[in-house]
């Protein structure tokens, strides 16, 4: 295997996620120039999101993710009291369609025409649509980008920051996990620790068939298609993770709550989610900031917001403020939040009744 220079490849790294960056941002431009934004924005005035949302008939709360992305982007204006407004050069390339300059009817996204659709109505409706709904391409891509980070990379470096979670998993324990998408954490825990019994719960029956395939060999291993709140509520688990999928879920609250009742008195939640602020200021010194609003948009909070009252909280939304009001709301006592240096992305929080 060629070796590396790790410098190089962090600024490679980089540059890549730079140009993903650039195709989020692109689709962000084109619901903003399709859904008649930028023409509402036009006009130098400063408006919030509330205020913009009244003027285009959408839903406030995918409106004000959109105005974060663009402001993340560069491409609107915010002031800290959080009205948002379009320069005069940004009008000529966005909405005047009169001008040499005008750009904004060459973006036509990079998503599948029926993910469009479905941003679009979500816009309209203020209710996204689930996992599950998403379809095989999103189960198949969400698979390719987690198998490195919640198989060996959980397995080797996330576990052991809890002390003795190795230990315990290696004499045999109770796991349960909630989001387990495809089943690469069940099969990779079920596969390393054989005296311990692993029990995956996905909702999406594409996700859900993905894992029973994946694990059918493994007789420890068992997938269930169910949310995080059908967790069994008899105190059972010795361990139960939550990996990126928090601010995925309609009902946060439900899911702790369910946890909570799940496990041991003895037993630990171990959360994985992205790493940021719940001000967005903090966040601006995130290089891909616009591309995480754009994600959550496009999956994210589509996911988050799929169901009437859901929380929506979307990419940003499991921030650590939040993240300790649910925690702390649903019974735990004991909250530490931890940092690894090979993954900038995430926050680690190591639960305990």
């Amino acid at each position: 295997m060629r070796s590396t220079d790790p410098d190089l490849l962090k600024e490679y790294t980089l540059k890549i996620w730079h140009y993903k960056q650039g195709e989020v941002v692109s689709l962000m431009v084109h619901l903003g120039d399709r859904l008649g934004l930028y023409r509402a924005l036009a006009g130098g005035g400063e408006v919030t999101s509330d205020e913009l949302a009244e003027r285009t008939g959408l839903s406030e709360r995918f409106v004000r993710e959109w105005l974060l992305g663009q402001a993340a982007a560069g491409l609107i204006e915010r002031s800290p009291d959080t009205g948002f407004s379009l320069s005069a050069e940004a009008e000529e390339v966005l909405v005047n369609d009169d001008s040499l300059s005008f750009s904004a009817g060459a973006f036509i996204g990079g998503f599948q025409p029926e993910r469009i659709e479905e941003m679009v109505n979500a816009f309209h409706t203020g209710i996204g649509v689930t996992y599950h709904q998403l379809g095989k391409r999103v189960a198949s891509q969400v698979d390719r980008m987690n198998r490195t980070w919640v198989g060996p990379f959980l397995l080797e470096q996330v576990l052991p920051c809890v002390d003795g979670l190795v230990g315990k998993l290696e004499a045999g324990c109770r796991v349960a996990e909630v989001g387990s998408g495809g089943g690469i954490t069940v099969r990779a825990l079920a596969e390393r620790f054989p005296a311990s019994t692993v029990d995956g719960y996905e909702p999406s029956g594409i996700a859900c068939s993905r894992a029973r395939r994946r694990t059918r060999d493994l007789p420890n291993a068992t997938m269930h298609q169910a949310g995080g709140e059908s967790l069994a509520g008899d105190g059972r688990y010795d361990l139960v993770l939550a990996l990126d999928c928090m601010h995925d879920v309609p009902f946060p609250d439900r899911i702790a709550a369910a946890v909570r009742r799940s496990l041991k008195d003895g037993g630990v939640w171990l959360i994985k989610d992205v790493h940021c602020s719940g001000v967005f200021e903090d966040n601006l010194k995130n290089p891909m900031l616009a591309m995480q609003y754009g994600y959550s948009l496009s999956a994210c909070l589509l996911s988050a917001a799929s169901e009437e009252g859901a929380a929506g909280l979307g990419t940003l939304g499991f921030h650590p403020a939040e993240a300790e009001r649910i925690i702390r709301e649903a019974g735990f006592t004991s909250l530490r939040k931890f940092r690894l240096d090979d993954d900038p992305t995430h926050n680690y929080y190591e639960v305990r009744p």
